[in-house]
Order: structure tokens, then C-alpha cells, then sequence
């Protein structure tokens, strides 16, 4: 399930509650433990989730309430919590000679607000009641029995990556709207988020939850699984239907429809969460860690409208930090873990070299907007401090519809993001001045290498040349040669900055007038 962060400590108690009567006699969500039972099977479709979005929209916003727990399951710790598990043997679909098996996650610790959970099988929705012989609850020690009628907060999904039984978990929702995506090869790491309202905001920020889910039940031979959520908020509700391909390159279709009750400051769409800790470009010490490296991501990477790959080096500094991207029709963006070489990290049990990327493909036109990249001060690997998402330019007004469709790529290596040359590491430091011997008081170098592409076919003697340039502050010399010959170059600059003003530094490499490599863009405060 990966580890808790601080963000899931804030946002767990969000997680989704079941519907009024009458919402819930068409949208199937069973009834609580004690109260009245579960309405009779019904034909579904996607519609009936939007149409219980558009419902739920059209009246105020309702809290969901947690369910009634024992003291002692809300008070578990995370590692007790995670000794709460579904047994494998009752995984759903295990009867069944399919590719998909479903497990489930039991209420409790921080996912104390149970969500709906439905099973759709030819075109017929039915509540799935999950009773207490469905977990081992051997290692959790609990003084009181579980009751008989377990309330659930996720679910998570298994496919065959590494050999023939479905056993590799690739997905799992558990916490409001966040869920994780794995392709093969792959541990859980960054997470994305159905929507992001109002973040790096001066107001609260507000959490969508999933309140309920509707599994598909797969065909036997189907390589890919549909499922659907319906999601609230006091700003809005919407309904989601995701389709789910695993691979080397898991890919997850998102088809969304929101419909506002008030208007919103604010809205992220696609958003990706992550953690940066410490890297190459890092200049705050961590006292007694022995590993270079801590991170799930060490990069935002966008392909905007126009074609052109911009790389921005995540950073930990020492106060928040938002950066903003404007485009027009994004064609993708993504946090990604583009280092991959164990000894970076040192770290066998985090395995951060196996971390995911996860890439934003939109479908269709998005109009224009800007990626926004919020780095949060973080003093520990616990907290997630990395969030990145779109925000449209147009406002988002009461009582709107909005569509939205994108995709989803988890991938550890991927050449295609982005097809050239690339910047692989980023280091800055005290500036030397060339070689004078005196470091500068003020000034800072950088230093970027640079690999793949058409890099890998170019001899020292060739003319590559750096365009270089900083916003503000002054650029005081910048030189290029190749590092490994017909592999990688490095750029190493000097700048000067004006005050305290922050310094925007953008940089590629380029051989006569044609870009050899993906731009560089980076920002320094002093």
C-alpha cells in the first residue's frame, strides 16, 4: 500500500461515505452495518454514475460520516493497520479464469469513512458486503472482535506482470481521491488524484473523495479492466470512468464529468503527488544519512502545445515554491523518477530506483492554462511535497459541467519521454570563478549534463554550442564539452545574482540552429 505520508494523515478522514436512500436505491451502495439492507441488483452503465454526480450536485454538500468503529481500530497505528489483510484465496475472480483478481481495504486507522463498493457483471450492479471471514486478522491482535460486516475504505487490483498467476498488485485506491499505478518492475512511489481544489491557495485547501466504486467484472481473456467512481466535495461532485491496461507501461484511461456547486478558485485537473527529499542539486545537509539520494521523482517534465520538452529538477529548499508553465493544449506532463542507478540512492529497502513515473497525456483539446509545480519544504522522506497539475485559463463557475478525458502512463524507462537528448543531472554549488582559486560570496554555479539523443552520435569535435539565459542577474560565463565522448556533454555556468530576486535559468544544447536536447529550466533564490 506504500507508505503513510503526511498528506494522507490530513486528508484520510475524507474518505467517501454512502448516499441518501434514494440515491443509493439507483446507485446500489449498500447499507451501513445495522441500518436498512442493500437495495436489489439494477442495470448500470457509466450514466448512472454521472447521473448521480449530476444529483448530487444539485443539492448542498453533506459530510460523510465515518463509520461506527471500535475505538481501538480507529486508534491502530500504520503498521498495525496493514496487518489487516484480505486473504488472497478470497480475492473476487479467483473462481473465475481471468487475468484480474480484487482485494479489499477494511476501514480503520486513518480510512475510518467507508466507501461503496459495487460489482458490475453483464450490466448488472450488485453491493459487495464484505464479512470479517474475508481478512486475516491474526496479526492485528484486536482485544474485540471484528464485526460481522467489515466497512471498507479501497480496493486494489492484481495482474500477472512476473510470471502466470495474478498475483503482482497494479493499482490501488484507498484515501479521498488519491490513488497508485505499477507497471512491471515497479514499487508504489508518486500517487495521482482524481481532482486537486484550491492547493497552494491562501485558503483551505479542499479534498474530493471517491464516495463510491463500481468494479466491472472482467471477460476471461480481457487484458484491461473498466471500473467507475463517483466523487464529492464540497465544491463539487463528479463521476469517473477509468480504464486500466497493465504492463511494462501501465496505462490508465480517465474519463471524467463534474458538475460544480459553487464556483472554484482553483482546479487542479490531473494532479500528481510526489516526494524530493534530497538529490544532486541539493545543498542542505541531512545529518547521519548515509544515502545520496532521497527521492520518488527528481523531475517535472512537460511536452507542451508547441512540441518542446521542457526539464524541471525538483528541489527541497528551504521555503514553499510554486512555478507555473503556461501553454496551450498540453500534449503531456509528468513527475518522473529519470535517475535509475541503485548507488545514487543506497537504499534496499525503499528501492527509490524503482520508483514509477507517472506521465499526463491529455485527449482532445485542453485550451490554454499552465502546468503549476508546488515543491513544499519537507525534513523527512515520510511527508509527500511534490504536487503538480493542470489549471485551465478559464474560470470555473456554479452550476458548470466539465469534461474532462486524459491518460495515465506509470513507466520506469521510457524513451519517448522525451525522444532526444535529455538533461540527467543537475549539481549546484559555490562558484569558483574559473579556476581563480576564490570562491565567490554571491555568485553560484550550475552545472548540467546532458546525454541521449542525437548526443550519443556526435564526435568533441563537433560545434555543439549551450544557449543559456537567466531571468534576472547575470549570466557571468557558461562552457561545454563532453564529459563522456559520444555520450554526454556538461555545461557548467556561473551567475550572478541581483539581491535576493529569484533566478529563472533556461538552457539546451543545440549543433548549428537545430536542439539537440530537451530545455533545461530551472529556478535559484539566493
Amino acid at each position: 500500500m506504500g507508505r503513510c505520508t503526511r498528506r494522507d494523515l490530513t486528508i484520510g478522514a475524507l474518505v467517501a461515505a454512502a448516499l441518501g436512500p434514494a440515491a443509493a436505491a439507483r446507485a446500489q451502495l449498500p447499507a451501513p452495518a445495522g441500518q436498512i439492507p442493500a437495495p436489489p441488483p439494477a442495470a448500470f452503465d457509466y450514466d448512472v454514475v454521472i447521473e448521480e454526480a449530476r444529483r448530487l450536485a444539485m443539492a448542498p454538500y453533506q459530510a460523510p460520516a465515518p463509520a461506527a468503529l471500535p475505538a481501538e481500530w480507529r486508534d491502530l497505528t500504520y503498521d498495525r493497520y496493514q496487518q489487516i489483510r484480505f486473504r488472497p484465496a478470497a480475492s473476487l475472480w479467483s473462481d473465475r479464469k481471468a487475468f484480474f483478481r480484487a482485494q479489499f481495504f477494511a476501514a480503520g486507522f486513518i480510512y475510518s469513512t467507508p466507501v461503496a463498493i459495487n460489482i458490475v457483471t453483464d450490466g448488472v450492479a450488485n453491493p459487495f458486503v464484505a464479512s470479517r471471514d474475508l481478512f486475516n486478522w491474526n496479526d492485528v491482535k484486536l482485544k474485540e472482535p471484528p464485526p460481522e460486516q467489515v466497512p471498507l475504505a479501497g480496493f486494489r487490483l492484481h495482474y500477472p506482470l512476473h510470471g502466470p498467476e495474478p498475483v503482482d498488485e497494479i493499482a490501488a485506491f484507498i484515501g479521498a481521491s488519491y490513488f497508485r499505478l505499477l507497471g512491471r518492475n515497479q514499487v508504489y512511489g508518486i500517487s495521482a488524484r482524481g481532482l486537486a481544489i484550491d492547493t497552494g491557495l491562501q485558503r483551505q485547501e479542499e479534498f474530493p473523495a471517491f464516495r463510491a466504486f463500481w468494479l466491472e467484472t472482467p471477460a476471461p481473456e480481457a487484458r484491461e479492466i473498466t471500473f467507475h467512481a463517483l466523487l464529492d466535495s464540497p465544491a463539487l461532485a463528479g463521476a469517473y470512468k477509468f480504464t486500466l491496461r497493465p504492463g511494462t507501461e501501465t496505462r490508465l484511461e480517465v474519463t471524467a464529468t463534474l458538475f460544480t456547486r459553487h464556483g472554484v478558485g482553483l482546479l487542479g485537473v490531473a494532479p500528481l503527488t510526489s516526494m524530493f527529499l534530497a538529490g544532486k542539486n541539493s545543498d542542505r545537509r541531512r545529518p547521519g544519512d548515509f544515502r545520496p539520494e532521497v527521492h520518488d521523482s527528481d523531475g517535472l517534465l512537460i511536452e507542451t502545445g508547441q512540441r518542446e520538452w521542457l526539464w524541471r529538477p525538483l528541489s527541497n529548499s528551504a521555503d514553499l515554491d510554486i512555478a507555473s508553465f503556461g501553454d496551450k493544449n498540453p500534449r503531456g506532463f509528468g513527475l518522473i523518477q529519470r535517475d535509475r542507478t541503485f548507488d545514487h540512492y543506497q537504499d534496499l529497502q525503499a528501492l527509490y530506483h524503482r520508483r514509477p513515473s507517472l506521465w499526463v497525456e491529455p485527449v482532445g483539446d485542453w485550451g490554454e492554462g499552465e502546468v503549476r509545480l508546488i515543491e513544499i519544504p519537507a525534513d523527512s522522506e515520510i511527508h509527500d511535497n511534490v504536487v503538480a497539475f493542470w489549471v485551465g485559463r478559464e474560470p470555473v463557475k456554479a452550476g458548470q459541467r466539465l469534461e474532462l478525458k486524459y491518460r495515465l502512463h506509470s513507466f520506469a524507462e521510457a524513451a519517448r519521454f522525451p525522444p532526444g537528448g535529455r538533461a540527467i543531472a543537475t549539481r549546484v554549488g559555490v562558484s569558483d570563478l574559473f579556476g581563480t582559486g576564490k570562491p565567490s560570496k554571491t555568485a553560484r554555479r550550475v552545472v548540467v549534463d546532458f546525454a541521449g539523443g542525437e548526443l550519443e552520435n556526435l564526435r568533441p569535435e563537433h560545434p555543439v554550442s549551450a544557449q543559456v539565459s537567466v531571468t534576472v542577474g547575470k549570466l557571468l560565463d557558461a562552457q561545454l564539452q563532453p564529459i563522456i565522448p559520444g555520450k554526454a556533454w556538461r555545461l557548467v555556468a556561473d551567475i550572478e545574482p541581483d539581491g535576493k530576486k529569484p533566478i529563472e535559468m533556461r538552457a539546451f544544447l543545440r549543433l548549428y540552429d537545430e536542439a539537440l536536447t530537451e530545455t533545461w529550466t530551472y529556478r535559484w533564490r539566493p
